[in-house]
């Protein structure tokens, strides 16, 4: 009997490997089906991007920053009382050592820039549609919510307070030309929103809506 040539062993070869091939795909059919459906059924998202570790570090703080401030909302009256509590206790320490006017007076500069958002309507873009002219009632949305309002100037007050302690901070100003300064510009802005608010014909604080007028029955004749 002759030996089987090369040919004839090259193509017994291959079909062994295909049918080798065939059984390990038939063997892990059933895997990758179950991993398929595994993947259909779940519901938490497939992490297949890069693993943005900042990103989530960045989310957690912002949603814990999120729980504190919805956490300290209805306590506006605590609120207040403590930012005034901070304003008396920066003005007794600038007082007391009768420097660093100039962190007072940025400090004041910044809560009156925040006052004046506080005031503005959120629509002044866009033509402010608060006015009433046609009868329909708009309540007021500020630029700046309230809570902000307290939170930015509570943390410009403590930085202030802190800057106090810092005599590299000092700056060598006239505190009686500061305050002749901020007045005017006090009076200024104030003169300026007033004519805004008149120009525009509206009101920082929401009106009461207007009750629809209801006919007596009995006036019916």
């Amino acid at each position: 009997m002759p030996p089987p040539d090369a040919s004839e062993l090259d193509e017994e070869a291959a079909v062994e490997a295909a049918i080798a091939a065939e059984a390990a795909s038939t063997v892990k059919l059933p895997q990758s089906e179950a991993i398929m459906e595994a993947i259909i059924r779940s519901s938490k998202p497939l992490n297949i991007g890069p693993d943005d570790s900042s990103g989530a570090l960045f989310k957690r703080w912002n949603l814990a920053l999120q729980q504190v401030s919805d956490a300290l909302v209805p306590y506006f009256w605590c609120r207040w009382l403590s930012f005034g509590t901070l304003v008396l206790l920066f003005a007794a320490r600038v007082a007391s050592i009768e420097r660093h006017f100039f962190a007072a007076y940025a400090l004041a500069i910044y809560v009156l820039n925040q006052v004046l958002l506080f005031l503005s309507p959120a629509t002044e873009d866009d033509g402010l549609p608060a006015s009433t002219q046609c009868g329909e009632y708009r309540p007021f949305v500020r630029a700046l919510s309230e809570f902000r309002l307290w939170c930015r100037g509570a943390l410009a007050t403590v930085v202030a307070l802190v800057a106090t302690y810092v005599d590299d901070l000092d700056i060598d100003v006239d505190g009686a030309a500061l305050l002749f300064y901020f007045a005017l510009l006090f009076l200024y802005t104030m003169k300026q929103q007033i004519s805004h608010m008149i120009k525009y014909r509206y009101v920082p604080w929401n009106r009461p809506k207007k009750k629809a007028y209801s006919k007596d029955p009995a006036m019916d004749l």
